[in-house]
């Protein structure tokens, strides 16, 4: 004699609802794996601005004589992109000796303060005039661009630039 009493009899679930249940848990699992993945891709990808300089040139323009000396005029001009994923702000332009020594401080320096935006190209000319000729055409000089960031990061890239003789 078999006793049924306090026993249930269990049934199993269907193998279609398993697969649909299955199929679930595995697509919820893809979706997750793809969210962590894509926020992971974004936090580790570089903060900041890049410039990229993509035309500097120097210019001697002659020399004038104002009293009883000359004063000697020069040109350089700059081209600058932002390839990074924020502003960059040019905080400097400076003009660095043949010989890549700074020896001549902040005397060839100039200071624009212009903000770059991603994906965005600044140029600008400026004239300027010296009391020496300490720079010659036919040299090649270093012409070092320094910005910063939102972050407050300060970076700078430098450039060679043979000074030319131009019409002034």
């Amino acid at each position: 004699m078999v006793h049924t009493m306090g026993r249930r009899r269990l049934r199993a679930i269907s193998p279609v609802i398993a697969a649909v249940v299955l199929i679930g848990v595995a697509i919820a699992g893809a979706l997750l794996l793809g969210y962590y993945m894509t926020t992971s891709i974004k936090s580790s990808s570089p903060k900041g601005a890049a410039i990229a300089v993509s035309g500097v040139e120097l210019y001697y323009l002659g020399k004038y004589k104002v009293g009883y000396s000359y004063k000697y005029h020069y040109m350089v001009s700059v081209k600058i992109a932002n390839s990074g994923s924020n502003s960059a702000t040019v905080t400097e332009i400076k003009i660095i000796g043949p010989d890549r020594n700074d020896k001549w401080g902040d005397r060839y320096t100039l200071n624009p303060n212009n903000q770059i935006l991603p994906g965005e190209t600044y140029s600008d000319t400026w004239n300027f005039y010296l009391s020496y000729q300490d720079i010659q055409p036919g040299k090649t000089y270093v012409v070092k661009i320094t910005y910063t960031d939102p972050y407050g990061s300060t970076k700078s890239v430098s450039v060679n630039v043979m000074c030319q003789r131009g019409v002034g």
